[in-house]
């Protein structure tokens, strides 16, 4: 029995002393320097886990580390201004929490993500209204849409597209100032009937078309899908300067005045 208290005491003694040696360590390590507390995770915290649960889960501990050796947008504290915001790329054990690893949650459907309070929707396009090909996910651009004008109704589209034949006015407008994209897949050409499957394929004068998806609202999805069954689409892409608005647009008889 004398022998079992003596080595509980002798663990207890050791394990003090690790903690003094440890505590002793950070003081060495700080000693001479500016200390600042900043957070790093108590283990793995995955991806879209957001400020409010962070903080009520306990996931991360406040540890004090030399000023110098610290990121500018390393944490202290997680505030409220996160509680909605998150991750954006899974915490490691001990991994230092940054403000720039938080961002707006996004959606994801059918391994598409989709921002909050937004809809995907995919219309067709020549690969020339793409410019260039430069049109990829998260830019952003501008939507226009080219239509034949209804007889003596100026700027209202007759809803045969593009159609050839008779004398048309031709406008074109700014159907969406921007929109951002979220994927941009090839479409094979559509073979007639009497043709084999793949003879738009081999054919070089064939117009490439592509799928562009967009992420919108429900008034721009209505728009967008109008305007893709009664004119042609055309993409510009945008900087997060262009200032692009909705307007009259040219026809015809305005293209050169």
């Amino acid at each position: 029995m004398l022998t079992l208290l003596a080595a509980l005491a002798l663990a207890l003694t050791g394990a003090a002393a690790v903690l003094v040696y440890v505590s002793g360590a950070e003081e060495r390590a700080l000693a001479g320097k500016k200390a600042v507390a900043v957070l790093v995770a108590k283990k793995a915290v995955p991806a879209g886990t957001t400020g409010e649960q962070i903080r009520a889960g306990g996931l991360v501990e406040q540890v004090r580390m030399p000023a110098e050796t610290v990121p500018a947008d390393a944490l202290g504290a997680v505030d409220a201004g996160l509680d909605a915001l998150a991750l954006t790329a899974g915490l490691q054990p001990r991994q230092l929490l940054l403000r720039g690893m938080f961002a707006a949650p996004e959606r994801t459907t059918g391994g598409l993500p989709i921002p909050e309070g937004k809809m995907a929707v995919s219309v067709e396009m020549t690969a020339a209204a793409d410019v260039s090909g430069y049109v990829r996910p998260d830019t952003q651009v501008v939507v226009f849409d080219t239509f034949n004008v209804l007889k003596g109704r100026t700027g209202v589209p007759s809803g045969d597209r593009l159609a050839e034949g008779h004398e048309t006015n031709r406008a074109t407008r700014v159907l969406l100032p921007r929109v951002q994209v979220l994927a941009v897949g090839p479409r094979r050409a559509a073979a007639s009937a009497a043709e084999p499957a793949d003879a738009a394929e081999q054919d070089p004068q064939q117009e490439r078309t592509l799928l562009v998806t967009v992420a919108v609202n429900q008034d721009e999805a209505e728009r967008l899908v109008h305007a893709a069954q009664t004119g042609t689409l055309y993409l510009g892409l945008l900087t997060d300067t262009a200032d692009v608005g909705p307007g009259p647009g040219v026809d015809n008889h305005s293209l050169f005045r």
